[in-house]
């Protein structure tokens, strides 16, 4: 699989609350609806784990974004996409917008680090319930029918909110259902 797709890749997409639709299998609901750290995962799930940023820019939100947002006078945001590579392979896109006022303060100098271990180091972010997302995989330019599953959330400092979306790629884990046991218990022998 090849991610294919330049920066900026944008999420124009319908988002719904979980409860609207329903999740093809316990493996994806999982990934989906985890609150843990995705980044942590992904490096537990994998030998070889690497973040490859697209790209980070000052940018005007898709008005998806900017309805969610809450904009409380906030007018400048930066986009910032990432991949998050399994075994040498993208199984995560992620976007983030992110008030300019949390990248010239806690969030400043990123790079090529994950933005969850800076999240999820700090305990005054608040973050807000899951939305889901389905999209077309043809939209990262990846040759295929597939429809990938995303979600996103707000973290809250303050008065800011920014977005963290994530989109899982056909390589990522969260589309492999685990093999049902073959073993038989004691009664059944």
């Amino acid at each position: 699989m090849s991610f294919n797709a330049t920066f900026p890749v944008g999420l124009p997409v319908n988002w719904q609350a979980p409860s609207d639709v329903t999740i093809p299998h316990l493996q994806l609901n999982s990934w989906l609806l985890d609150t843990g750290s995705l980044t942590e995962r992904v490096q537990s799930s994998s030998e070889h784990f690497a973040l490859e940023l697209l790209g980070q820019q000052t940018q005007t939100p898709h008005s998806n974004e900017l309805s969610l947002l809450h904009v409380n006078g906030e007018t400048s945001y930066q986009a910032r996409e990432i991949l998050l590579c399994g075994d040498h392979t993208p199984w995560v896109f992620a976007r983030s917008i992110i008030p300019q006022a949390f990248v010239d303060s806690e969030l400043s100098n990123l790079g090529q680090e994950p933005l969850g271990k800076r999240l999820f180091n700090d305990a005054r972010f608040i973050r807000s319930a899951f939305e889901v997302c389905q999209v077309s995989a043809s939209q990262f330019g990846i040759h295929s029918n597939e429809v990938l599953w995303g979600r996103r959330s707000l973290f809250t400092l303050d008065s800011y909110s920014m977005i963290v979306a994530e989109v899982f790629l056909p390589a990522c884990p969260a589309y492999r259902q685990p093999a049902s046991s073959n073993i038989k218990s004691e009664k059944q022998l």
